[in-house]
């Protein structure tokens, strides 16, 4: 087995991204988070008041 030099250490170094860029795709990434959690409540509540058994639903649970 043979020790890794330093050359191929500095070649698997991850390089990391400017600040700017970092903070660029955070955002991103929350927003696709954040559009994929109101589309899962937006089919949901669409099943719900659609089905005809809203009324029923709300009165029975709440």
């Amino acid at each position: 087995m043979e020790l890794p030099t330093s050359s191929r250490v500095e070649k698997h170094k991850a390089k990391s991204l400017p600040l700017g860029q970092q903070i660029a795709r955070y955002l991103l990434l929350g927003l696709v988070t954040l559009a994929g959690a109101a589309m899962m409540i937006i089919v949901v509540l669409g099943v719900l008041f659609f089905s005809g058994e809203t009324a029923e639903f709300i009165y029975m649970n709440f």
